[in-house]
């Protein structure tokens, strides 16, 4: 769902960028029919959707890795721990790209592009080095699979409006 809400809001505010999603799952696997349907509600078609699972490939490639949950950060580090310097909770990222908005740095920034590296790595340093990786639930987005349709569409809305949130940040 992320995937595809992101694409949109990239495309929206015409910025041109690549979206990849992969999870811990295996790959291959079509989208639930409550994610399907929450998507068909934002008028968003995931009947095509085959899931990646997560691989160093894919967060090679990677300038912003954004996850649902504090757990999936340790998969990043298990899988790239370099990514780490780039990867973060949908629910935490905002916050932290508050918190850097007035950094001197980004005044010299020659392109929205370079604007937004800077940020990321501003964000990665405003973080505690130590609590990383600590499980901790308060910036995680609940993963709705195997949950009622209600679930999905929740997780929808709380997606879509950090992914935003962490876009009007990265671009403002």
């Amino acid at each position: 769902m992320a995937e595809h809400l992101a694409r949109r809001s990239l495309e929206q505010r015409q910025i041109p960028a690549k979206v990849v999603s992969a999870g811990r799952l295996k790959g291959n696997l079509g989208a639930t029919p409550g994610a399907v349907e929450a998507m068909a509600r934002r008028k968003l078609d995931l009947s095509n959707h085959v899931s990646a699972q997560l691989s160093p490939e894919v967060l090679a490639d990677a300038h912003l890795v954004l996850v649902m949950e504090r757990g999936h950060l340790s998969d990043v580090y298990q899988t790239l721990p370099e990514a780490i310097d780039h990867a973060f909770t949908l629910g935490e990222f905002p916050s932290l790209l508050r918190a850097t908005k007035a950094d001197p740095s980004l005044e010299s920034a020659a392109t929205p592009l370079e604007g937004a590296h800077r940020r990321i790595a501003l964000a990665h340093q405003a973080r505690d080095p130590v609590r990383i990786l600590v499980d901790d639930e308060s910036s995680d987005i609940a993963d709705p699979m195997g949950r009622w349709a209600w679930h999905y569409r929740r997780t929808a809305k709380q997606l879509s409006s950090l992914i935003d949130a962490s876009l009007d940040g990265l671009f403002p």
